[in-house]
């Protein structure tokens, strides 16, 4: 906004805001909450519409077709609104402990869940059926993505361990790093906070302590870069995988561009 001026301001949360989108045409702002809430604010007229049903902290949320909302909680369920009406059209109980993070593979038929009870799951949408579990990790699982060619599932954990799993069959195709006697430390710098595929489904990049791209037919690692802090919580890459923006624990914040 031009005159970087307040144009509106909601208080309808009691605790801390996780997560704020716009979406698609930029008339309401949806919010997410440590109080169990999902907000949809239309930032124009102040009108909000409270999504209630989560009993635990919603720390993320992602937008479907058809104006309906994914959302996933500390409270081991994952839900599906219709925005439209404010009502739960799916309430599903994926896991016996918190989801850390969910993902939609991109013809919207399924979504991945995966959680602190150290497993990560492939649904259909349709029937809220589970197709695969997926079994491997020892510590939490953190993040998770689809591939564009919706062929791989990628999920980072605690201990800075990825895996690649083939979507149709549920099996392992890779665990990055190969070398399984590495610290933690030493394969992500911490935590597996993000992953993303390039748009061929040839490159897997990972977000931790320090940023990694993997070549995702043979699991090898291709490049890292060090950043000078650490923690880096998410990352935002462009459509063509060319840019890439985060920031560290430090403030610092990173705007890198692949060289070929």
């Amino acid at each position: 906004m031009p005159s970087g001026q307040t144009r509106g301001t909601t208080k309808h949360h009691t605790k801390s805001v996780q997560c704020c989108q716009f979406t698609q045409d930029g008339q309401h702002v949806i919010t997410s909450s440590d109080d169990g809430t999902i907000q949809v604010w239309n930032w124009e007229t102040q009108a909000s519409n409270m999504l209630i049903g989560h009993k635990e902290p919603v720390k993320n949320f992602k937008l479907l077709r058809n104006s309906q909302l994914l959302s996933w909680s500390f409270d081991g369920t994952v839900k599906v609104w219709d925005l439209n009406t404010s009502e739960i059209i799916q309430d599903i109980v994926c896991h016996s402990e918190a989801i850390l993070s969910c993902d939609v593979i991109p013809d919207g038929s399924k979504f991945a869940s995966v959680s602190a009870d150290k497993t990560a799951k492939i649904w259909s949408f349709e029937g809220a059926a589970c197709l695969h579990v997926l079994r491997g990790h020892k510590s939490c699982v953190r993040s998770c993505r689809f591939s564009w060619d919706a062929q791989y599932l990628a999920t980072g954990d605690d201990d800075g361990e990825i895996r690649v799993w083939n979507v149709n069959s549920g099996s392992l195709c890779h665990i990055c790093p190969q070398e399984c006697g590495e610290s933690v430390e030493s394969r992500h710098g911490g935590w597996v906070t993000d992953l993303h595929f390039s748009p061929d489904s040839k490159i897997l990049m990972s977000a931790g302590g320090f940023i990694r791209w993997w070549n995702v037919d043979t699991g090898v690692l291709l490049q890292t870069f060090y950043t000078i802090g650490s923690y880096l919580k998410k990352m935002h890459v462009s459509s063509n995988f060319q840019t890439y923006v985060t920031i560290d624990n430090n403030g610092i914040l990173y705007v890198l561009k692949r060289i070929e």
